[in-house]
C-alpha cells in the first residue's frame, strides 16, 4: 500500500509540473480553422485539380462535388485569381465556389502579425489616385487615435472586415480618411518576429526589396554594405533603413561585430 501511495504521488507530481496542453480548435463555418488558412473551397461538379512537379510534369487529382478543402496561399494578377489547395493549384472560375476566412480568425493564430499586400497588380486608394498599394508592401496596422504620418496608409480590424485609412495632411497629427474595406484577400499574414536593433552587414551581393516578398522594383545591393535596421524581420527577410524601410533576405545579413 505504501509503495503503491508513492506512485501516485509521483504520478500527481509530474501532471502538476507537466500540464498537459490543450489547445481550443478554432471553429468557422461549421469546420475548424488552421494557421495560414485563408478561406475554404467546394466545387460545383466533380473537376481535376493539378499540381506541377520539380521535373516540369503535373500530377492530377479528381475532387468530388461539393466536398469542401482548405485553401492557403492566394495569388492574383492578369486578372486572375489561383488558390492553393495543399500541394494543388486552383484558378477561379464559375465551378469554384470561395467561401473567405474573416481577418480577424485568420490573424489570432498569429502572436505578432505583419500584412502584406499579394495581389500583384496592388490596389489603388478610392479618392486617392496617387495613392497606391504596391505588390509586397508592408501595411501598417494601428488604431486610428495614434498620431499620422502623412500619406500613410493605416488598415484596422473591425467586425471580421479590414479597413484602409488614409492619413492627409502635410503635418504629423493631420486627418485620418476613412477610404473603405480592404479585400482580405489581397493579404497574406505572416509572424513578425523580432531581432537585434543595430546595424548589419551584407554577406554576399543580393537584391533590396520594398517588401518582405520577391518583388518587381528592386536594386542590386554589394557584399560590404552597412544597413541600420529596427530589428523586424517578416517572411525571412529583414526591415532596412530608418524612415522609408526597404526588406533584404534576413541570412544574408549579420549584426556588425559579428566574426
Amino acid at each position: 500500500m505504501k509503495r503503491l501511495f508513492i506512485v501516485l504521488l509521483a504520478v500527481l507530481v509530474f501532471a502538476v509540473v507537466n500540464p498537459t496542453k490543450s489547445e481550443a480548435k478554432v471553429m468557422y463555418d461549421g469546420a475548424e480553422v488552421v494557421k495560414g488558412q485563408t478561406g475554404k473551397m467546394t466545387f460545383k461538379k466533380d473537376i481535376k485539380v493539378y499540381k506541377k512537379n520539380s521535373d516540369g510534369t503535373f500530377d492530377s487529382l479528381m475532387v468530388k462535388r461539393n466536398n469542401f478543402f482548405k485553401t492557403y496561399d492566394i495569388e492574383k494578377y492578369d486578372g486572375k485569381t489561383f488558390y492553393q489547395m495543399g500541394q494543388y493549384r486552383v484558378q477561379a472560375t464559375d465551378l469554384v465556389v470561395f467561401k473567405e476566412v474573416p481577418i480577424d480568425i485568420r490573424t489570432s493564430f498569429y502572436n505578432n502579425p505583419a500584412f502584406v499586400m499579394i495581389n500583384h497588380l496592388g490596389v489603388e486608394n478610392p479618392g486617392f489616385p496617387y495613392s497606391y498599394i504596391k505588390y509586397g508592401e508592408n501595411l501598417k496596422v494601428g488604431k486610428l487615435e495614434e498620431v499620422c504620418t502623412p500619406s500613410l496608409l493605416l488598415v484596422s480590424i473591425e467586425k471580421g472586415k479590414l479597413y484602409r485609412h488614409y492619413c492627409a495632411g502635410d503635418i504629423e497629427g493631420g486627418p485620418v480618411i476613412n477610404t473603405g474595406i480592404l479585400d482580405s484577400t489581397d493579404i497574406r499574414i505572416f509572424e513578425k518576429i523580432t531581432r537585434n536593433e543595430g546595424s548589419y552587414v551584407l554577406t554576399e551581393d543580393t537584391e533590396l526589396y520594398n517588401g518582405p516578398v520577391i518583388t518587381r522594383y528592386s536594386r542590386k545591393e554589394l557584399k560590404g554594405t552597412v544597413f541600420y535596421s529596427p530589428g523586424i524581420e517578416i517572411n525571412g527577410f529583414l526591415m532596412v533603413g530608418d524612415k522609408n524601410f526597404d526588406f533584404i533576405p534576413a541570412n544574408l545579413l549579420k549584426p556588425v561585430g559579428d566574426k
